[in-house]
């Protein structure tokens, strides 16, 4: 019988890999964001969503708003509560990065929350935020320095015989 054990490694994950990682995750915030559009929608009612302005059929600036807001919470949902919980997300699974505290230990909501949002202002900086890993000595992102994490490589298990 073979055991499996994580091997420990602190190495910082490379860009092309957060980036990889995003892309996976991205299919999947996407289907949520339909769900979450589907059930305000079903809420308002078709009808009640869209108003007329001369020719063109438009969204109700409410069902606008209540829809922003709602993909913006469920997309931080899905990562604030992989991040805290294993430090990883799907994608994040897939291409073997975790993201940790300075203590190598898992993120607290709080973390969450501002990396979340600095992750935003990273991506309107024109992927600034992202590319600054490439120039500093602890390859973090912008996000990253702000909420006190990194992201880590997570090395293949290896068998105990």
């Amino acid at each position: 019988m073979t055991q499996q054990t994580p091997v420990i490694d602190k190495t910082p994950a490379p860009l092309w890999r957060i980036l990889a990682a995003m892309a996976y995750d991205s299919i999947l915030v996407i289907a949520i964001w339909m769900v979450v559009t589907f059930i305000i929608l079903s809420f308002f009612g078709v009808d009640n969503a869209r108003t007329l302005e001369g020719e063109a059929v438009v969204l109700d600036p409410l069902y606008k708003n209540i829809t922003f807001a709602a993909m913006i919470v469920s997309a931080w949902a899905f990562y604030g509560w992989f991040w805290t919980h294993s430090g990883q997300t799907l994608g994040m699974q897939a291409w073997r990065i975790r993201v940790v505290n300075k203590q190598g230990q898992p993120i607290t909501a709080a973390q969450s929350v501002m990396r979340f949002s600095m992750a935003i202002v990273s991506w309107l900086l024109l992927g600034i935020g992202y590319w600054m890993m490439l120039f500093n000595s602890e390859n973090q992102t912008l996000h990253d320095k702000i909420s006190n994490t990194k992201l880590i490589k997570v090395p293949l298990m290896e068998k105990n015989k």
